[in-house]
């Protein structure tokens, strides 16, 4: 079951801004499976009263996850530098999705959606969540959430959205280049880039709800950032969304050109 956001607090002075104290979106809440306690019930016998209802994975408090992650803000809030002379255009929400254990140990994060646009803001998110520690769910079980993170902009630069024909042609003139990185994830992978009024892009992010291999995933932001593509605009820095086809998912990841250091 999820449980929908609630309003960010914005930050803007600092370029953030962080999920409110209901922000988390427990994913892991009362999910449930109904099993039969005996192997056949009379049938004279009310059907229901054989079963009882079993939690199949761990809850989360909404207000935990959210004090707990505040004690990391100052980690998640430098992580927007790592954009560099993109902070003056590159913002946007980041949905992530945690995975934790039993225990309350964070196994893994997941950039789910990001409108944000840089890999290498995304990335760090994802290494300060992995080091999260929670306290142990209800139930001492498995459980996901999601929970959002939205960075603002210097607001520097004009910016437009743009999809299309014109944004299609030029990932068909990428795809030699990012078949050679290698799968970058099992799921569909949306990538969002940043072109500046020459045409170059600049700053690349990738979203997907499956694991990531950073390796290929770095070679492809390294093959289209660079890129001179037909959508520049004179004035104007564009913000293009790029879905990459499945095709990449069956590339050789033993051929990647690129390497991402």
């Amino acid at each position: 079951m999820k449980f929908a956001p609630l309003a960010l607090v914005s930050l803007v002075a600092l370029g953030l801004a962080c999920g409110s104290d209901k922000a988390a979106r427990v994913q892991g809440g009362p999910q449930f499976v109904i099993k039969n306690k005996k192997a056949a019930a009379p049938k004279t016998e009310d059907p229901y009263k054989s079963m009882t209802v079993e939690n199949e994975v761990g809850v989360m408090d909404t207000d935990d996850v959210e004090a707990t992650i505040q004690e990391h803000f100052g980690e998640v809030r430098d992580c927007y530098t790592r954009a560099g002379k993109a902070q003056r255009y590159a913002g946007g929400k980041v949905l992530l999705r945690f995975k934790v254990s039993g225990d309350g140990t964070t196994e893994d994060v997941l950039v789910l959606e990001s409108t944000l646009g840089n890999y290498e803001v995304e990335r760090c998110l994802v290494d300060v969540g992995r080091r999260i520690h929670f306290h142990a769910p209800n139930g001492n079980k498995p459980t996901t959430f999601e929970y959002p993170v939205e960075f603002r902009s210097t607001s520097r630069a004009d910016v437009l959205d743009i999809d299309g024909p014109k944004v299609e042609h030029d990932l068909a003139h990428l795809l030699p280049q990012l078949a050679a990185c290698g799968a970058v994830s099992d799921g569909q992978v949306q990538a969002i880039v940043w072109v500046e009024p020459n045409g170059v892009a600049s700053s690349v992010g990738l979203a997907t709800d499956a694991a990531v291999d950073e390796d290929a995933g770095g070679c492809v932001v390294q093959a289209i950032r660079g890129f001179r593509m037909s959508i520049g605009l004179p004035g104007h820095v564009v913000r293009a969304n790029l879905h990459l086809p499945a095709t990449l998912a069956s590339a050789e990841a033993s051929h990647r050109r690129h390497r991402h250091h």
